[in-house]
C-alpha cells in the first residue's frame, strides 16, 4: 500500500511505486526527490506539489501540463517523463533522473569552452525543434533548466522543465499571461504576452551571451531595469575570451539572435542549431548581407571540429565542476532604466537567489581562491539581502589574498559597489570596512 512515513509531516517515504531516497532540490510550488522504481532497479526525479496545502488551480494545471507536454517529447535533449500520480494530497511527477551539472553553475564556475558552449545550445535547439514541431513552446529557457552531462566522451543536454510549457494556438486559460524568468524573455513576449517559437530562441541567444561573457546581457538591479534593456538596449560586444576556438563571427550570429525583432532572428531551431555548430569551425563566416545564410570558408586539412573535448574541468557524469581561469572583463553599460517594475510582469524569483547562492557556496568549497566565484557570491548575498555575509565574503577575499580589482573584474560585483556606494545599504561599520576594501 501506498504510504507516508507520517500523514502529519512532509518527510516521504512513498509515492505510487516509487520509494523516495533524499530530498534534491526545493522550490516555490514544491520539492524534488531522487527516488527509486524498485520493479526496474531505476533512480527518478520525483517533482511533487502538496494539493492539500493551498495550491491554487493554476499552479495544478501547470504541473499537469508539464507533464502532459513532456511526455510527448521523445528526444535526448528531453528529459522523459514516467509518469504522473496523485496520492493523499501529493500531486507527483517522476521524470528521468539526470545527473550531471545546471549551466547556471558551469556559467558561474566558467567551466564550458566557448566550442563546448555552442555544441551544448546547439543540443538545446535539437530539442526545441522537436517540441516546436509538436507545436508546444518551453516559455522558460533558462540556465537552470539545462543540465549538462559528461560520460567521458560526449557532452549531452536535457531541457528540464516544462511547467510553463504552453501548447501553440490552444484555448488556454492563461493566454496573454506573461509566464518565466525576465532576463531571458524576448521583447516581444513581454510586451504582448503572445510567445511564439522564436521567443524560445532569443532566450537561447540569451544563455548564449551570458555562456560566452560570464555575465547576462539584460541585467540590472530590478526587474524593471532588466524589462527596459530587454526592450531598448543593445547588449556590449563579447569579450575576446568568447571566440577562444571558435569563429569571431559569433558575434554576428549572437546579433542575429538577440534581434529585438522576432522576424530578423532565427525563424526555426534547425536553424539555429546548425549556425551554432558552423561557428565551432575558426574559419566560418557570418553573412551580413543575408543573416539567415552563412558561409563556409575552406580550413585547413587536419582540423576537425567534430571530436568533443572534456570541459574544463568537468568530471565525468556527476562530480562537481572546478572553476576556471578569470575571463576577461567585459563592459557593461550602467543602467539607465527605470527601478520599478511594470504590473503583471514576472518578478525574479528568491527562490532563485538562494539557489544561487548555495551552488556558488560549494564552487568555493572546491576552489576557495577563485576571485569569480567571491564576486558573484558577494552579488547575491547583496541582492537576498544577507549585509552581514557581505562583509563575510570581502573578509574571505583578503584571507585569500584576493584585491579588489579581482573582484571588481566581474561587471556585476562593480555594478553592486556603486549601489552600496549611492545606498549605504550596509551597517555604519560594515560599509566602512566595505569601502576600505574597494579603497572608495
Amino acid at each position: 500500500m501506498n504510504q507516508l512515513d507520517d500523514p502529519g509531516t512532509s518527510v516521504l517515504m512513498r509515492l505510487g511505486k516509487f520509494e523516495i531516497l533524499r530530498l534534491l532540490a526545493q522550490g516555490s510550488m514544491g520539492e524534488v526527490y531522487v527516488g527509486r522504481d524498485p520493479m526496474l532497479g531505476r533512480d527518478v526525479a520525483i517533482k511533487v506539489i502538496h494539493t492539500a496545502s493551498g495550491m491554487s488551480p493554476g499552479a495544478r494545471e501547470r504541473f499537469a501540463t508539464e507533464a502532459r507536454a513532456a511526455a510527448v517529447l521523445n528526444h535526448p535533449n528531453i528529459v522523459t517523463v514516467h509518469e504522473l500520480g496523485e496520492e493523499q494530497g501529493v500531486l507527483f511527477l517522476a521524470m528521468e533522473l539526470v545527473k550531471g551539472e545546471d549551466m547556471g553553475t558551469l556559467i558561474r564556475a566558467g567551466t564550458l569552452s566557448p566550442r563546448d558552449t555552442l555544441e551544448v545550445l546547439a543540443q538545446v535547439c535539437d530539442g526545441l525543434a522537436v517540441a516546436h514541431r509538436h507545436q508546444i513552446l518551453h516559455r522558460d529557457i533558462k540556465p537552470s533548466n539545462i543540465r549538462v552531462v559528461w560520460d567521458g566522451k560526449n557532452l549531452q543536454a536535457k531541457i528540464l522543465d516544462f511547467g510553463v510549457a504552453k501548447v501553440i494556438n490552444s484555448d488556454s486559460t492563461d493566454e496573454g499571461t506573461v509566464f518565466g524568468t525576465v532576463n531571458y524573455m524576448a521583447p516581444e513576449y513581454l510586451q504582448s504576452g503572445h510567445p511564439d517559437a522564436r521567443s524560445d530562441l532569443f532566450a537561447v541567444g540569451v544563455l548564449l551571451y551570458e555562456a560566452l561573457a560570464g555575465v547576462p546581457p539584460f541585467d540590472g538591479p530590478s526587474p524593471g531595469s532588466v524589462i527596459y534593456r530587454l526592450l531598448h538596449e543593445t547588449p556590449a560586444p563579447l569579450p575576446p575570451t568568447a571566440f577562444q576556438g571558435v569563429s569571431r563571427d559569433v558575434q554576428g550570429l549572437l546579433n542575429h539572435a538577440l534581434s529585438k525583432d522576432p522576424s530578423n532572428r532565427f525563424q526555426t531551431a534547425e536553424d539555429f542549431a546548425g549556425a551554432l555548430r558552423a561557428a565551432k569551425d575558426t574559419s566560418w563566416r557570418w553573412r551580413q548581407d543575408h543573416p539567415t545564410v552563412a558561409i563556409q570558408i575552406k580550413r585547413p586539412k587536419g582540423r576537425g571540429v567534430d571530436s568533443p573535448t572534456p570541459p574544463r574541468g568537468m568530471p565525468v557524469v556527476s562530480a562537481s565542476p572546478k572553476a576556471a581561469p578569470e575571463p576577461a572583463r567585459s563592459s557593461v553599460p550602467p543602467a539607465k532604466a527605470p527601478s520599478e517594475q511594470p504590473s503583471g510582469r514576472s518578478e525574479v524569483r528568491r527562490d532563485l537567489l538562494e539557489t544561487t547562492r548555495a551552488q556558488l557556496m560549494q564552487a568555493l568549497e572546491i576552489d576557495p581562491t577563485n576571485p569569480r566565484v567571491h564576486a558573484l557570491l558577494l552579488v547575491t548575498l547583496y541582492q537576498l539581502g544577507l549585509l552581514e555575509s557581505v562583509i563575510w565574503i570581502i573578509r574571505s577575499a583578503r584571507e585569500k589574498g584576493l584585491s579588489a580589482q579581482d573582484l571588481l573584474a566581474v561587471p556585476r560585483c562593480e555594478q553592486v559597489v556603486q549601489e552600496e556606494v549611492r545606498a549605504a545599504r550596509l551597517s555604519h561599520k560594515a560599509h566602512a570596512e566595505f569601502m576600505e576594501f574597494f579603497r572608495l
